[in-house]
């Protein structure tokens, strides 16, 4: 009583008391039960609701106990109770609870709680820190907030709670909300249980953005070449370039068979990959590989050649050539990549894969494109996968300079390093010899859950179910991958970009008749490779072979002539004067003295990158190209015109003979080209 009139000495109960959950209620009324005993000795807290055998000793004041000891012997009762609980029992024995009854410091905590604050002091706050409390802030500013955290999905530098909570009242403002009021504490936890849901670093933020996106199945790919995944990822090593004697980066450039995991192709290229390194990477899935072990001498991963069966009428040609189960008792012998013709590409919409050429390539060879979704690296899992595995193989060489600074040693650019073909070498004999040989956790047959099984046997076991594989296998195929280019053959032959190719092969072609290659112009197609200048390629008409036309000046430089160099170099022609002052004689000459200084003297620092480039992508297409020769049946000197120098000519491994393939096998009509000049 407080003057006179009736006073509350503790908060109001109800309608607090209703708002809460059956359990919570439940919870607080049986450690009430358990007050009330310690401090009256009934259970009910009054005499006149006493239940049978009520009071009992020592609780209640008339035992004359003390407090404290009646708390002691509520525990010890209260652990006997537990013991013939056996549901509470089973709870234990989960582990779901550690603790089957309280102890006695719990149960005076209880009693001084009752005393302060009645029946909401025993209420459990562990229960009342969930939507009940979120409720109290402002319907408006949680709605806000949810929006903001949603933009936290690592593509942006992580930002604390205070900085949050500014754009939070930012966007209310913004919306003609200014009588938003929130308590300060509360919120501060509200925005720290957000930011714990989206992510602690930007990293974790997205990968929780990618699960909120990614599918709930795998793709249903039931035989090998239904689906190919392919992609582009920096490698996490350094490679020596041998023309300037300096390290750089490369990309890898990989395609994975998703109903198999087995690996049909892998590229090491420069960095910035272009739509023919995707084209090209498309010519090698074609194409079945082998690589020999004997003894401690692993050869190179080798083109198995031409099929024995040639089927002229250039529908198909039978290859019926497929891998041999590995024995995994021993590495010696011979290890099969497959080859096949994908019915689908899948890619991310990096720019090699959606360039023109690229998506005129697989048009030409009726190959579905299926791109992922911008920024879901998730839609495409199983070659984003395969470059976790990469990590295996690279760090067994030297270079290795880890995903980022953090893990970066300090010698790691003075090591000595491996070529970016050693480097290719190295992946494809880990893909041979470890990979396909190795039990693929992914791999996941229905109704033989527990059976171990690694990709190429998975390719037998469905190669043996679907049947046999059909891949249109050209020698000249790859060309099939290059850009047409249209030129007018006259008797100093023909020029491209103020270079000039000519050879006896032309000779015939120095005065053709309008319409006879194209409608309305007396042009010739040629076939372009940006990655080496240094020839162009010319299908002739009669025999169907494809044979390079030199550059004149091939033999005057050993420098890469790949297009972006020569842009390089004519834009340095511009900036000293421009093309109106220079006679075509003159530019030539200048383009020959740009690419010798580029050779033998200092280097301009922003063109070190584009050499190591263009002599890493030159490399390469002389390679193919010269396999390709060798596969017509182009004698030595023939394939050496395309390198400019016969010492870099190496006969490639090939089931077909190298100088004695029957003409007709190719004499079919050539398919349409593409113009694009």
């Amino acid at each position: 009583m407080v003057d006179g009139d009736v006073a509350p000495i503790r908060p109001a109960l109800r309608p607090y008391w209703d708002g809460l959950s059956e359990e919570t209620r439940r919870a607080a009324l049986d450690k009430l039960e358990i007050v009330h005993e310690i401090l009256t000795g009934y259970r009910d807290g009054h005499a006149e609701l006493a239940r049978d055998g009520e009071p009992r000793p020592p609780f209640g004041e008339g035992f004359g106990v003390s407090e404290a000891a009646r708390c002691r012997a509520m525990a010890v009762a209260l652990q006997q109770e537990a013991v013939g609980d056996r549901a509470l029992q089973r709870r234990i024995a989960n582990g779901e609870i550690k603790r089957s009854a309280p102890v006695d410091s719990t149960i005076r905590n209880w009693v001084r709680a009752w005393k302060r604050d009645g029946l909401l002091g025993l209420l459990d706050a562990r229960s009342l820190r969930r939507e009940q409390t979120w409720e109290r802030i402002d319907e408006r500013y949680r709605t806000v907030a949810e929006l903001v955290f949603a933009t936290l999905d690592g593509d942006r530098a992580d930002a604390n709670i205070s900085e949050l909570d500014r754009r939070i009242k930012v966007e209310l403002k913004r919306a003609g909300h200014v009588d938003v009021s929130t308590p300060q504490r509360l919120t501060a936890e509200y925005l720290a249980h957000l930011k714990r849901g989206a992510g602690a670093t930007t990293r974790t933020q997205r990968s929780r953005s990618l699960q909120r996106v990614s599918g709930k199945e795998h793709f249903p790919a039931i035989r090998p070449g239904q689906i190919v995944a392919i992609d582009a990822t920096r490698a996490d090593n350094l490679v020596y370039d041998p023309l300037l004697g300096r390290p750089f980066s490369v990309e890898i450039l990989t395609a994975i068979d998703v109903a198999t995991r087995v690996i049909l192709a892998l590229r090491v290229v420069p960095k910035s990959a272009d739509g023919i390194d995707a084209g090209l990477l498309l010519y090698d899935i074609c194409r079945p590989f082998s690589m020999m072990v004997e003894g401690t001498t692993i050869s190179h991963w080798r083109w198995a050649g031409l099929p024995q069966v040639v089927d002229a009428s250039d529908v198909a040609v039978k290859v019926g050539r497929r891998s041999v189960a590995p024995d995994f008792t021993t590495l010696q012998g011979e290890h099969h990549i497959p080859g096949v013709m994908p019915d689908a590409i899948r890619a991310d919409h990096g720019s090699i894969f959606v360039s023109d050429h690229f998506r005129a390539i697989l048009r030409d060879f009726g190959i579905d494109l299926l791109l992922s979704r911008g920024k879901k690296p998730t839609d495409n899992p199983h070659v984003e996968r395969w470059h976790e595995t990469l990590q295996r193989a690279v760090q067994q060489l030297p270079g290795y300079k880890g995903r980022n600074t953090s893990e970066r040693g300090r010698l790691v650019a003075e090591e000595a390093l491996v070529t970016a073909a050693e480097l290719e070498e190295h992946l494809r004999r880990f893909v041979a010899l470890d990979y396909h040989r190795s039990w693929h956790t992914g791999l996941v047959i229905g109704g033989e859950p527990t059976a171990r099984t690694s990709p190429l046997e998975l390719w037998d076991i469905m190669l043996d179910v679907t049947g046999r594989i059909d891949v249109p296998q050209r020698a000249d195929m790859i060309y099939q991958m290059l850009p047409v280019k249209w030129g007018t053959v006259g008797v100093a032959g023909v020029e491209f970009a103020e270079m000039v190719y000519d050879g006896k092969l032309l000779d015939d072609f120095r005065n053709v008749a309008r319409g006879q290659f194209r409608d309305d112009d007396n042009k010739v197609p040629f076939l372009v490779d940006p990655h080496d200048l240094s020839s162009i390629w010319f299908p002739h008409p009669e025999t169907g072979r494809v044979r390079p036309v030199a550059w004149r000046g091939s033999f005057f430089t050993d420098a890469p002539m790949t297009d972006t160099i020569v842009q390089a170099v004519r834009r340095r022609v511009r900036e000293r004067g421009g093309n109106h002052i220079l006679s075509r004689g003159s530019a030539q000459r200048q383009i020959l003295d740009e690419l010798t200084e580029l050779t033998s003297g200092p280097v301009p620092t922003d063109w070190t990158a584009k050499l190591s480039a263009a002599h890493r992508r030159v490399e390469q297409s002389r390679k193919d190209h010269e396999e390709a020769q060798a596969a017509q049946g182009a004698t030595r000197d023939e394939a050496t015109q395309s390198g400019g120098n016969e010492a870099r000519t190496k006969t490639p491994h090939t089931d077909s003979p190298q100088d004695d393939v029957p003409l007709d096998i190719l004499d079919v009509p050539w398919p349409t080209m593409r113009a694009d000049s």
